[in-house]
Parts: C-alpha cells; sequence; structure tokens
C-alpha cells in the first residue's frame, strides 16, 4: 500500500503514510525553532556550537 510498498507509481500514499510524513515535518520545524530560542538564550560558546549543529541537521532532514 502506498509509496512504501515498493510500487509508488501506481498507488497514492495511504493516509497513514502522510500523517507520518506531516507529522515528521511538523516536530522537525518545531524543533528547529526551540533550538534558536535556546541558542538566543545560551552563553556558552560550546554550548552554542553544539546548539547550531543540531539546528543545520533538522533543517537537512526536512
Amino acid at each position: 500500500m502506498g509509496i512504501l510498498s515498493g510500487n509508488p507509481k501506481n498507488e497514492p500514499l495511504h493516509y497513514g503514510e502522510v500523517f507520518g510524513i506531516w507529522s515528521f515535518l511538523f516536530t522537525s520545524q518545531a524543533c528547529v525553532a526551540a533550538y534558536q530560542t535556546m541558542l538566543n538564550h545560551a552563553g556558552d560558546g560550546d554550548l552554542k556550537e553544539l546548539i547550531h549543529e543540531a539546528i543545520t541537521a533538522s533543517q537537512e532532514e526536512m
């Protein structure tokens, strides 16, 4: 059923697959917003670098 079954040309996405994709995207965007808030309030340089890496990784996954 759907794109994950192996034949994505003949079958549309199942509503569960669409829900999973939208849930992942929403969660990723929420995490990026939270990380940016944390970055604005962080004082330690190493912590800022770690948060910036998390933001970059999340944006690449989206």
